[in-house]
């Protein structure tokens, strides 16, 4: 026999969350938590906490502006001023719970929502409740250590976790029946020039994008698992046009690659390869060590200007997989561009602002964060 409470906002986590070191030094767990109105009476979500289990401490909430910018109801792409709720509605919010070192995680978490409904639901439920779900254990897994897919110095952390809900961290992905978050640590590097410039020249012009062909190196020791070699750029300057793409191409020219740490299995994803580069090196089945050349950057698939995706995930499916944190084993952090501000202007063409993040200079066994510039080195 358990306490039974009703709670009309039925909530569940996307996934057990994964701890994973940052380049703030801070230890990070990401994830989605899905709301999901019972009731026929609209509903205004107020206020989402994550709470220790053990320890009962709010380790992270979202209310106001911050809930806003953290939630997307299921179908709208504006929540106005409040996340609303009609009745049967859906909606995520992307936590980012983030504890100063890995002795204060707790070993689980829960969650207490907040909740405003336009009137009393029924004569079991008040107009005003706060609600305990989703309760989750913590994983106890390790990120996997890899190398660097890229070399160089000035690379820009694109689209990164995890503070932001950016179009990687937001991305929930409706495959065969079900939503996928495989893009949740997925990071698109571009790199800067000497001048601290994505590009030199016309923006619809990839020879003003001085990175592009630049080497794309195996992370770790492993098996290639999926290889896609036969798509051609996209020009520069623009996004494909609606209805262009496959799903199969969504992600350009592709490798795939499979490898083992820890006991547990891997799926690296390298994607918007140029044309013809990754026939060179590797073919499906190939074993390759890290540092092991796989392709060449590019601008392939479902993108508008030059640049490396990459991410790690539990299956050989770019989409239909459960996206998972990772560490570089080495890097140095230049800076951290100076907000959204800089990098937009940066994308227009002047020099990316940067302001500290705190300690600079060499990094180990730590995730690049959204928008860190650092230098980058595969393995040799």
């Amino acid at each position: 026999m358990v306490e039974e409470v009703l709670t009309p906002i039925v909530a569940s986590v996307s996934t057990e969350p994964t701890p994973v070191t940052g380049t703030d030094g801070r230890v990070h767990l990401a994830y989605e938590l899905l709301l999901i109105n019972a009731t026929t009476t609209e509903a205004s979500i107020d206020s989402v906490q994550a709470v220790g289990g053990e320890t009962d401490e709010v380790l992270e909430e979202y209310a106001g502006d911050d809930l806003l910018s953290h939630a997307r109801v299921v179908g709208e792409q504006d929540t106005g001023t409040t996340v609303e709720l009609r009745g049967g509605q859906a909606a995520f919010v992307w936590l980012d719970v983030t504890v100063e070192d890995r002795e204060a995680l707790p070993d689980g978490l829960r969650h207490e929502i907040a909740v405003t409904f336009a009137e009393a639901p029924n004569p079991l439920l008040p107009a005003e409740l706060t609600e305990t779900v989703a309760q989750t254990p913590v994983s106890d897994i390790p990120a996997p250590v890899i190398a660097s897919p890229l070399d160089g110095s000035n690379w820009l952390t694109g689209n990164g976790c995890c503070a932001e809900v950016s179009p990687h961290r937001g991305a929930a992905n409706p495959i065969n029946g079900q939503y996928f978050f495989a893009e949740r640590f997925a990071i698109d590097w571009v790199q800067l020039d000497e001048d601290m410039q994505i590009f030199d020249g016309e923006p619809t012009e990839m020879s003003s994008y001085a990175y592009y062909d630049a080497p794309v190196h195996a992370v770790a020791d492993g098996t290639i698992v999926a290889v896609v070699d036969h798509l051609q750029d996209q020009p520069p300057g623009s996004d494909p046009a609606p209805g262009t793409l496959q799903v199969t191409e969504f992600g350009g020219n592709h490798v795939v690659q499979r490898f083992e740490q820890n006991g547990h299995t891997y799926y690296a994803f390298y994607a918007h390869l140029a044309p013809g580069s990754t026939s060179e090196y590797v073919e499906v089945g190939h074993e390759v060590d890290a540092g092991d050349q796989i392709g060449r950057l590019g601008n392939s698939g479902n993108t508008n200007s030059p640049h490396l995706h990459f991410h790690v995930m539990d299956s050989p499916n770019p989409l239909a997989s459960n996206g998972l944190p990772f560490v570089l084993e080495s890097q140095e952090l230049v800076g951290t561009a100076a907000g959204d501000d800089a990098l937009e202007a940066a994308l227009q063409g002047e020099p990316l602002q940067l302001t500290p993040a705190g300690p600079l200079g060499e990094r180990e066994d730590q995730m690049p964060l959204m928008l860190d510039v650092t230098d980058l080195r595969p393995a040799t």
